[in-house]
């Protein structure tokens, strides 16, 4: 295991991100607020510290941390950029001014029930949008929930999403059990992958913490909780909070059924159950929560020497208390009276939520947002929200659904790699591109994606280019012997044209016939690219000479010089020749046969 504990305050990270302050340190990594000089914002640069040796992998860490910042969504905390630093992995992120979900906690031990649904729904909409993009979060817990503004108001933000299992390893592959003993899904204590429903089990616990103050398996034997959650049901959370709703408790205890296939199958379906249900305190009981309290001195030392005050005394006595009767007045208006609990717009529309609240005495400001578990035109989420302190009369933002963002794939066709990485470059960057040869589009265009044009993609959806290599190379056929019309017929027929068409003597190969070609055959060529043909004109003619006269020994070697084959009638033993059965001056083919007669 290599492992870094120094502090980096100051390092400057990739040329660009200064760190400026450590705001957390853990077993795995160091987080620290830094400074995007490039771009003039301020985000947190997550140090991974610790990565095992033989275990870690940078490409999957990379590939992990690339598939988080596809990752669009409110309640997700959004990843902007990975990269290695002196040998340590690290991935910059959303700066979030808060607190965790574990700090609020500390502070109140449980909240409200309508609270605790409206911060229980945003984590299960910001896993659900992991769960769209194939992402299991692994270790749903109140530290891995920042409250943006330190809980006044009811942003929640998820982080750490699948990052510990990139550094350790998957658990189906023989790495480490990487979650929280208290929330751990059973499956996962079992040794068996993480699931979608496998967040569905940790949020349900970290309901049941919210409702009742504590978790239902605990103690300082982290392995002896694990196994509680293999051999034990979770109990209902009205044991420890009779004031929690039946509807509210049977659900709880649904999504933390040991057995995956009873829960519901993924944050989506679980959040679909909790927002139908009446959050209402039990009857009975007033839904109100707990106070700590502190024992304050009551009794006051009086002095007996005197029983009598002067009047001067009782007035003095009686304008204090008229003013501190006057301050407390004020100071309960100016922090209590002029507030009141927020009203639940949860179940509103973008058409119905403005009268609503104006009823009730507030103003909206309308904000539209992407969501892949709200229907179009309904509401995301509300801030403050549901129960949360707000002035009467105040605005109340409210998040409208746009539904789930989607874009179509840009008709690219034709266009060149660089052109066509521009136009997808709204929705995303994740672009690969594969060759192939094409008879349509000429060498550097765009012949087709992958998802095809005009279909709907989420936001960071990779897109496959094919582009083109020009035309398929063609092989020239071999026409030597052929005729030359049959071998512009096979030159046609393998889609190449035919160029210079000369011709040359030839004694094997017959006049009419191809005797060469160029390019050779097999070759590899370009449609354009001009085969030239010889065609044989026979063999070659030669001048006879006329050796009529000549002496037949002398007449015999002139004729072989020039490549004829002679063939000599003698009558006389004097030899001269006086008839040739060439005539001289005529043109005979090389090789011919040519009589003389001499006597």
């Amino acid at each position: 295991m290599t492992t870094t504990t120094g502090d980096l305050t100051g390092a400057r990270v990739d040329g660009r991100y200064r760190l400026e302050r450590l705001i957390a340190r853990g077993g795995m990594a160091d987080v620290y607020e830094a400074r995007d000089e490039r771009l003039d914002r301020t985000v947190a640069v997550k140090m991974i510290t610790a990565a095992g040796t033989d275990a870690f992998d940078l490409k999957a860490f990379a590939h992990e941390a690339r598939t988080i910042a596809r990752l669009s969504h409110p309640n997700v905390v959004a990843v902007f950029d990975q990269g290695v630093h002196e040998g340590l992995p690290y991935v910059v992120m959303e700066y979030v001014p808060g607190t965790t979900l574990r700090d609020l906690l500390n502070r109140r031990r449980r909240l409200r029930i309508e609270e605790a649904v409206e911060l229980c729904a945003q984590v299960l909409d910001g896993l659900q949008a992991a769960h769209d993009a194939g992402l299991v979060h692994r270790d749903v817990k109140p530290e891995n929930i920042l409250l943006k503004n330190g809980g006044r108001g009811d942003r929640v933000k998820v982080v750490d999403f699948g990052l510990a299992e990139a550094v350790h390893g998957d658990r189906d592959t023989g790495g480490p059990l990487v979650a929280t003993a208290a929330y751990v899904a059973p499956e996962l204590v079992s040794g068996e992958p993480a699931q979608a429903s496998s967040d569905v089990y940790s949020t349900a616990i970290l309901l049941y913490e919210l409702l009742t103050g504590e978790v239902p398996f605990d103690g300082p034997d982290a392995g002896a909780v694990a196994r509680r959650h293999v051999e034990e049901d979770v109990p209902s959370p009205r044991d420890k909070a009779p004031d929690v709703p039946e509807g509210l408790a049977e659900l709880v205890q649904a999504a933390a059924s040991r057995r995956p296939g009873s829960r519901p199958v993924d944050a989506g379906a679980f959040l679909r159950r909790l927002q139908a249900i009446d959050v209402r305190p039990a009857p009975g009981t007033t839904g109100q929560v707990p106070r700590p309290t502190r024992a304050v001195q009551t009794t006051m030392v009086v002095e007996h020497e005197r029983t009598k005050r002067s009047w001067k005394a009782l007035v003095t006595l009686g304008l204090i208390a008229a003013v501190l009767v006057a301050v407390a007045a004020a100071g309960w208006w100016i922090g209590v009276g002029r507030y009141t609990a927020a009203p639940s717009l949860l179940d509103q529309t973008r058409d119905s939520v403005g009268a609503y609240a104006e009823d009730a005495g507030f103003e909206v400001d309308l904000v539209d947002a992407y969501s892949e578990s709200v229907p179009v035109g309904e509401v995301v989420s509300q801030d403050p929200g549901v129960g949360e302190r707000i002035r009467k009369g105040a605005t109340i933002t409210v998040v409208v659904s746009l539904g789930p963002e989607r874009y179509r794939v840009p008709d690219v066709l034709g266009m060149t790699e660089e052109e066509a990485r521009t136009a997808l470059a709204p929705f995303t960057d994740e672009v690969d591109v594969v060759r192939d040869y094409s008879t349509e589009y000429k060498a550097g265009e765009v012949m087709a994606t992958d998802p095809p044009v005009n279909e709907e993609v989420k936001a960071g959806t990779a897109v496959t280019l094919t582009v083109s290599d020009g035309h398929p190379p063609l092989r020239v056929p071999d026409t030597v012997g052929m005729t030359e019309e049959d071998a512009v017929a096979a030159l046609d027929e393998a889609g190449l044209e035919v160029g210079e068409v000369t011709e040359r003597t030839s004694d094997t190969i017959d006049e009419g016939l191809v005797i060469e070609q160029d390019p050779v055959p097999d070759t590899p060529v370009g449609p354009d690219d001009p085969v030239n043909l010889v065609v044989s004109s026979g063999p070659e003619l030669v001048l006879v000479p006329d050796v009529v006269g000549l002496d037949i020994k002398e007449a015999t070697e002139e004729l072989e010089a020039l490549g004829f084959e002679v063939k000599t009638a003698q009558i006389w033993f004097t030899g001269t020749v006086f008839d040739q059965s060439v005539n001289g001056g005529e043109r005979a083919e090389k090789g011919a046969e040519i009589w003389l007669w001499a006597r």
